[in-house]
């Protein structure tokens, strides 16, 4: 219930007066931002300083309706359609759009009829489809399909998920022991040419303050804590991530600092890819494109002596790359994956399991439940199939208080 802070005496007009300038400073561009009913804020003076391309969620708020004019002008701010077709805009008086959090912290001010304001909460719903036909010549048998669906994530509460596949068939739902939730549909017979349909709804609470609690690029400074024996293993070589790989050793001893700085020491690791491997675009296009056919989605992650070799590889590889790199060093890390986008997760002592990839309007699907590399969809037996369609739309809307 809302407290009523209308008084007739002096002493109430002085607190009414308080606490109107306590709220103008608080809304101040830049000052902390209350996320959560705990106390905890979020510095975005600090973030912008360590993250200035992160994007971020804007709430424009209009006295009139949202004009072409309007939206033209927002654009100029840099200011881009956070969910929908701009058009679809038009006419409303609020609406939320999605801009850089180093331009909206620098930006020029908005029209005297507008106001805006960061979102430290919000809810993403939408629906992500895709499609797999079956690429085999003459074939007609049997296919047990297997793909992760939406799951909880670093900051993002799953509230909300079903599912569809066409043709229909039975299916079951498990959860691995990494917390993936799986769904595996059973085809007595499927034939060459046929396409199989998948659609999975969702809706997410995303928290931008435990999000970036889970940002490597945003951690304090290693603690002086010891690694847990349940983490240790994510320090062994896995399947296709050969931590005692002469690249990776070699890599790894070249830095002599004590203790262990895990966010120096992945700058340092991304900075020694981006000068020995090209970024395959080729490769992104062919798979998102549904060019690509594979007997095996494992095909598609190449072995780090291949990548090395030929100094070329997409986030799949270089994921892998980043794995046994850091394990060489003495970190703890597993591989993830979000929808479109492959990366990995390392352990701070003291801090716990961190992201290396943030985005807060990406749907979480996978974290590798041990040190071994597991691709994100499998099927039996194995013929070839191509992903024909791979895309989302989704919705943001503020987060009741």
């Amino acid at each position: 219930m809302r407290k009523n802070t209308s008084s007739s005496n002096s002493g109430g007009s002085s607190r009414s007066l308080f606490f109107l300038l306590l709220m103008t400073v608080l809304l101040l561009p830049g000052f902390k931002i209350e996320a959560s009913s705990r106390g905890k804020t979020l510095d975005w003076l600090r973030v912008v300083r360590l993250k200035p391309e992160l994007k971020v969620m804007v709430l424009i708020e209009s006295d009139r309706a949202l004009s072409l004019d309007d939206l033209t002008t927002l654009g100029e701010l840099g200011l881009a359609s956070g969910d929908r077709d701009p058009a679809l805009f038009l006419g409303l008086r609020q609406a939320i759009f999605s801009t850089s959090l180093r331009n909206w912290i620098n930006r020029r001010s908005l029209p005297d009829h507008m106001k805006g304001k960061l979102l430290d909460r919000f809810i993403m719903s939408g629906i992500y489809r895709t499609e797999f036909r079956i690429e085999k010549e003459g074939y007609w048998g049997p296919l047990v399909l297997e793909v992760t669906t939406p799951r909880d994530g670093f900051g993002k509460r799953l509230l909300y998920s079903e599912n569809i596949i066409r043709p229909k068939v039975s299916t079951e739902t498990y959860t691995d022991s990494g917390e993936n939730r799986w769904l595996r549909a059973s085809y007595p017979e499927v034939k060459h040419g046929q396409t199989i349909k998948l659609a999975f709804a969702f809706r997410y609470l995303v928290n931008m303050l435990a999000l970036l609690d889970h940002d490597l690029m945003l951690v304090d400074q290693f603690q002086d804590a010891p690694i847990p024996e349940e983490i240790r293993p994510f320090l062994n070589s896995g399947y296709k991530i050969d931590a005692g790989s002469p690249h990776a050793v070699d890599w790894a001893t070249q830095e002599k600092s004590v203790p262990l700085n895990v966010r120096s020491d992945y700058r340092r690791l991304t900075n020694f890819l981006k000068d020995t491997v090209v970024y395959d675009r080729k490769k992104r296009d062919r798979y998102f494109g549904g060019k690509a056919i594979y007997s095996d989605l494992d095909d598609m992650y190449q072995d780090i002596e291949v990548t090395l070799s030929n100094r070329l590889g997409a986030c799949p590889d270089t994921t892998l790359l980043e794995c046994a790199f850091l394990r060489a060093r003495g970190i703890p890390c597993r591989t993830a994956g979000r929808f479109r986008h492959f990366f990995s997760i390392v352990y701070v002592p003291g801090k716990g399991w961190m992201s290396t990839s943030i985005t807060p309007t990406g749907i979480p699907l996978f974290v590798a439940p041990g040190p071994d590399h597991v691709p994100y969809q499998k099927w039996r037996p194995g013929i070839p199939l191509r992903t024909v369609r791979l895309e989302a739309s989704i919705r943001i809307e503020p987060a009741e208080d």
